[in-house]
């Protein structure tokens, strides 16, 4: 593929991404404050990190799937990022040493 072409690819991606961001900005501000959609909207992003984070908790075995449950504990008890970290790190270290 030549330069030009490769210049053209992009531009075109580009476009079409810029098209379906703006597109998607313009439709949501139809979209009424009160209506179910609205709410699902508001919800999508944490619904979808939570869909993410299972699926990998989940693929990991028994170590990821512990250290995952200890960081969920430790920011409940705590509302503390690093101390969920370190508590989710440190009990997926110890199962991982176990099994």
């Amino acid at each position: 593929m030549s330069d030009w072409q490769t210049f053209a690819a992009i531009a075109v991606l580009g476009l079409v991404s810029y098209g379906l961001r703006s597109g998607g900005f313009l439709a949501a501000g139809m979209v009424r404050e009160d209506s179910g959609v609205s709410r699902f909207l508001r919800l999508a992003p944490g619904n979808l990190f939570i869909a993410f984070v299972a699926a990998a908790c989940m693929e990991g075995g028994w170590s990821s799937t512990i250290g995952c449950l200890a960081a969920l504990l430790g920011m409940l008890a705590t509302r503390r990022e690093w101390v969920a970290l370190t508590a989710g790190f440190l009990a997926a270290a110890a199962v991982a040493r176990v099994v």
